[in-house]
């Protein structure tokens, strides 16, 4: 097993290096399908070897050989991001579709986090194919199991989710995005399919935690107070990312402690 989760680490490297050509091209509504990855800064067309996940900025030294400007430390941390993530679903559901399935949605997310954190967007383009293709693994994925009760799980967990962001953001329009709206639903499929209501709770609890706790700090250390915007999607990411492997166990310990 231990090769198998290794590999599919490799493959996350390798799939995170693409992340962050779509991280760049998608709010600039360029193809991610074709053309050959650039300087942001002085158009050089990057090399084959100059475009090996980590190793290439570790070997550049995080410069661009072309112009010498300094190339963001997001580009080698959205890779090993996306490595660990793919290692980690394998991990938890073997080798299989399911961990194929969650691989995927790992991807989409990081891809997300990426855009929003640098745009203050979640693109409508990412998001609703997201949910449709997520829903075709995720039944692909039950039919494989023979278990379809995972996907009640999930419909449950995407009303439960998406519902509650949706009337926050009726009550309270200013307060949540409506991308955040969107991607509640995607994100409770999948916390749904995997550990019940219970992940589901865990995921939205742990977003908000976070997405407070962190807020408050880079609020405080920037100087700028309420001023300062600061995106939710990444909080999101992160509270359903981290509930998708301890979510039900969470919600179960709590739930024995009552």
């Amino acid at each position: 097993m231990v090769v198998e989760i290794l590999a599919a680490g490799v493959l996350g490297l390798i799939f995170g290096s693409f992340g962050t050509v779509a991280a760049y091209r998608i709010p600039r509504r360029e193809t991610i399908v074709t053309g050959r990855s650039k300087c942001p800064n002085c158009g050089r067309q990057i090399k084959a070897v100059e475009n090996i996940p980590v190793g290439s900025y570790l070997a550049l030294r995080g410069k661009c050989p072309g112009c010498g400007v300094a190339i963001s430390p997001r580009y080698p941390l959205t890779e090993l991001v996306t490595g660990v993530l793919f290692a980690l679903a394998v991990a938890e559901f073997g080798v299989s579709v399911t961990a194929a399935v969650y691989a995927a949605f790992f991807w989409v997310l990081v891809v997300l986090t990426a855009i929003d954190l640098e745009h203050k967007l979640l693109p409508n383009r990412v998001v609703y194919p997201t949910f449709v293709a997520g829903w075709v693994g995720l039944i692909a994925a039950a039919l494989i199991d023979g278990d379809t009760g995972d996907l009640r799980r999930a419909a449950i967990g995407a009303v439960v989710f998406g519902g509650f962001f949706f009337v926050i953001a009726f009550i309270y329009p200013a307060g949540m995005g409506g991308g955040d709206v969107k991607l509640a639903f995607v994100l409770g499929s999948f916390l749904g399919f995997a550990g019940g209501v219970g992940a589901v709770i865990v995921g939205m609890f742990l977003s908000f935690l976070l997405g407070g706790v962190i807020g408050l700090i880079a609020m405080k250390a920037s100087g700028k107070g309420r001023k300062m915007q600061i995106p939710f999607g990444p909080f999101l990411a992160l509270g359903s990312v981290i509930a998708v492997f301890v979510g039900d166990a969470l919600a179960s310990s709590y739930t024995n402690t009552l």
